[in-house]
């Protein structure tokens, strides 16, 4: 999604006033709010960043149903269940997430089946690949190949799902994560949910790298290289 029309859309957010919102409740609507997991480590001050930005997602998601109408379908990215099952499995794998999307459902919406099991598959086992150490330059570019390969069609199969299910004039939610190159269709609405906090998170990543002490070179081994590439030749000689 072109970070142009990112801006546009969320400043568009606070800008909906009634009767202005009455022109967005015809027609097929889509909130996209980007996944943002919460820290592996034990980091206090990411881990609050964390829950202030599903704190202001959740606030603005009420605030546009206030203004529109409620959700009626949610999108999960790495979820292939529907209903409660589904739910379960993003309980297991995002708190954040997992808090709204419980929220929404209790109120009537229902979690629909984002992604394909088989193309998800293929997708993990590739990631997998990529985190192994290959030393091989061939071979990486072909992996990098497959798992670009099976990244387009992750995308192509979400975005078909959406056009699919997504009913007119209803109102839908997607969390996934950003620097995607689904092509919304041209008859939704896409309203681009990004609280303050997300710049925040991004700029406590970027910090955090740069703090972070470069890795040293490898010293060459020049002594033994050297020796062994300069190796004094012998003369043969006889006797006379």
């Amino acid at each position: 999604m072109p970070k142009e029309k990112k801006k546009k859309d969320s400043q568009e957010l606070g800008k909906i006033e009634k009767p202005e919102a009455e022109k967005f409740q015809k027609g097929r609507k889509l909130i996209f709010v980007p996944l943002v997991f919460a820290p592996y480590e034990n980091e206090t001050e990411l881990q609050k960043l964390h829950n202030k930005y599903w704190q202001q997602v959740e606030e603005q998601i009420e605030n546009l149903e206030g203004k529109l109408m409620d959700v009626s379908r949610v999108y999960h990215e790495f979820i292939c269940t529907e209903g409660e099952e589904g739910v379960k499995e993003i309980e297991r794998m995002n708190a954040g997430s997992y808090d709204i999307v419980n929220s929404l459902v209790k109120k009537g919406a229902k979690l629909m089946a984002a992604e394909s099991v088989e193309l998800l598959g293929e997708f993990m086992d590739w990631n997998k690949c990529l985190s192994a150490r290959i030393s091989n330059q061939k071979v990486i570019t072909k992996v990098y190949e497959f798992y670009n390969e099976a990244l387009k069609s992750r995308e192509e199969w979400i975005q078909k799902g959406i056009d699919l299910t997504l009913g007119e004039d209803e109102f839908g939610l997607l969390v996934m994560r950003e620097n995607n190159k689904i092509q919304f269709p041209s008859n939704v609405e896409v309203f681009y949910v990004a609280p303050p906090s997300l710049d925040e998170i991004k700029r406590w990543v970027r910090d955090k790298k740069s703090s972070m002490p470069q890795t040293p070179k490898k010293e060459e081994k020049t002594a033994a290289k050297k020796t062994a590439a300069k190796k004094p030749s012998t003369k043969k000689t006889t006797g006379k």
